[in-house]
């Protein structure tokens, strides 16, 4: 230990805790954690100069009850260079994000306190986040376990930025790794492209996209009103999807590619090429910068962030959620779900019949809670879905699975489960990647090779391979499903059950052969 390093000598109350070798941010947070002896744990980075009433407002604010954490804004210190200022307007800085005035959805991690009893019953930071998205992960498990999060204006801490463009590039690389871990973990919270999806509204100092039109003051009619509001136009952030990664490799470059073989595409091409070079050039302009760290090539740098930022974060998401191991992958294999991959049934659809009424919303939540317990990622219907639940078990595809009930005399009922796999979007880059290369060989050797054509033979072969990865997490999902309505005492319908259900007894009837139905909508199940 070294005191005059650590501060020690300055403060003889402050404990340094050293690892031996460094096992990421989430590991040195939990050991802060284990350490702590007070009800309240505060978090902040070695890049961040704390207010010297930082801790006043956080706790206070804390204290006053409703919320079990806490955060606060963090602000580009005076004294910070230009190249600071810059990557603090450019896009992929820590935000908080708000649901309402005082509620978050999330909070930065330089930022931050807790209880330490939220903490150790969501079971603290994640040790698989060693360089970002642990706070992101923590601030989800802790809503998902029914806490919420505050947020207080007054407890800011100085932020230095990154003092180079390598440095803020080498960050937004650390941030898409981050990402590609939330995806798995959290799939709920991202969209197909693994662009995350926040229910509040996310406040930085950079522009979120490019403002087509100023800002309105209403002035009362007449200019007679007593108060002069100043309303904000909202950015064009659907604009702003021309400047991904996506963007690029789904539209630009088989632009190019199809403008080798028909040169009439050529200009479409530049086109698209241009476009997200202009609004860079505007998100440049439309900086917020200050006036004291302003200099001549301070918005052509924002531009140029702004241009680099969603390439470099976005392939590094994109690299990530194709060589991280697919851990679940085999979560959930049995002799019961090898015996129906083996077999010759539909997997498309499973059917129970229980005695009594029911409750298949319980059913939903049960069969979520397993997945919870073996740790599969799933994503669960929040009301605007056709699907109850989604589940990610294969680096190719997905399930989702809808349930219906039919009620039938006597107080019975039959719980009927869908599952329709889905391709993943490795699946889709993959087909249309290997569609696009091998229509641009066909056009260029078709007049020296006319047999070039049979080569999309191979996309037969790979949708062969793709169903096959579809059915064998159906096989899982449906040993699942079996198993959780032997808990429920259902019976499954069908010879494709790996476990006969007892006959039934002589003083009961026997179970009905239930003709095929059609699909029934969840609307329409019994009250």
């Amino acid at each position: 230990m070294q005191p005059r390093r650590d501060g020690t000598s300055a403060f003889p109350h402050l404990r340094v805790i050293r690892h031996a070798e460094n096992a990421g941010l989430s590991v040195a947070r939990n050991t802060g954690i284990a350490a702590a002896q007070g009800e309240i744990v505060a978090f902040t980075d070695a890049d961040c100069r704390a207010d010297e009433d930082w801790l006043h407002y956080l706790v206070g604010a804390l204290l006053e009850g409703g919320f079990m954490g806490m955060g606060g804004p963090n602000l580009l210190p005076p004294e910070d260079s230009a190249v600071a200022a810059a990557v603090m307007a450019s896009p992929g800085g820590p935000a908080h994000v708000m649901l309402n005035d005082r509620e978050a959805e999330h909070i930065p991690g330089c930022n931050m306190a807790f209880f330490k009893s939220a903490l150790d019953a969501v079971g603290g930071f994640d040790p698989q986040f060693t360089l970002a998205g642990d706070d992101v992960d923590l601030c989800w498990r802790l809503q998902q376990a029914g806490f919420k999060i505050g947020f207080n204006p007054a407890a800011f801490v100085w932020h230095y930025r990154r003092s180079t463009v390598l440095a803020y590039l080498k960050q937004q690389d650390g941030y898409g790794v981050a990402e590609a871990l939330l995806v798995r973990k959290h799939p709920e919270y991202f969209n197909t492209f693994g662009g995350s999806v926040w229910r509040g509204k996310i406040y930085s100092t950079s522009k979120l996209g490019v403002l087509m039109r100023p800002s309105i003051i209403y002035r009362g009619r007449f200019g007679g009103g007593w108060f002069q509001t100043l309303y904000r136009s909202e950015p064009a952030g659907a604009l702003m999807l021309t400047t991904t990664l996506e963007y690029y490799v789904l539209s630009v470059a088989p632009l190019f590619v199809l403008s080798a073989n028909w040169r009439g595409l050529f200009p479409l091409a530049v086109a698209a090429l241009l476009l997200p070079l202009t609004l860079c050039i505007l998100a440049g302009t439309q900086a917020s910068l200050p006036a004291t760290r302003r200099l001549w090539w301070s918005r052509p740098l924002v531009a140029l962030l702004f241009l680099l930022q969603p390439v470099v974060r976005g392939w590094a998401r994109h690299q990530g959620r194709f060589t991280l191991p697919a851990r679940a992958h085999r979560t959930g294999e049995s002799l019961d779900s090898l015996a129906l991959l083996g077999g010759r049934g539909n997997l498309g659809e499973v059917s129970y019949w229980a005695k009594s009424r029911v409750d298949r919303l319980a059913f939903v939540n049960d069969m979520i809670r397993r997945l919870d317990e073996q740790h599969w990622p799933n994503k669960s219907d929040l009301g605007w879905s056709d699907f109850d639940v989604e589940v990610y078990g294969s680096r190719w595809c997905s399930v989702r699975i809808t349930t219906a009930t039919e009620p039938h005399p006597k107080g019975r009922s039959m719980l009927r489960c869908k599952l329709r796999p889905r391709w993943s979007l490795p699946s889709h880059l993959l087909f249309w990647s290997l569609l696009a290369i091998e229509l641009l060989l066909i056009g260029l050797l078709a007049p020296w090779r006319p047999w070039s054509g049979l080569s999309l033979l191979t996309l037969p072969l790979l949708v062969w391979f793709l169903r096959r990865q579809g059915r064998e997490l159906q096989s899982r999902c449906t040993a699942l499903l079996d198993a959780l309505a032997r808990e429920h005492s259902f019976t499954k319908l069908g010879a494709e059950a790996p476990a006969c259900p007892q006959p039934p007894a002589a003083n009961q009837p026997a179970i009905p052969s239930v003709p095929e139905a059609p699909v029934v909508r969840r609307s329409e199940e019994a009250a």
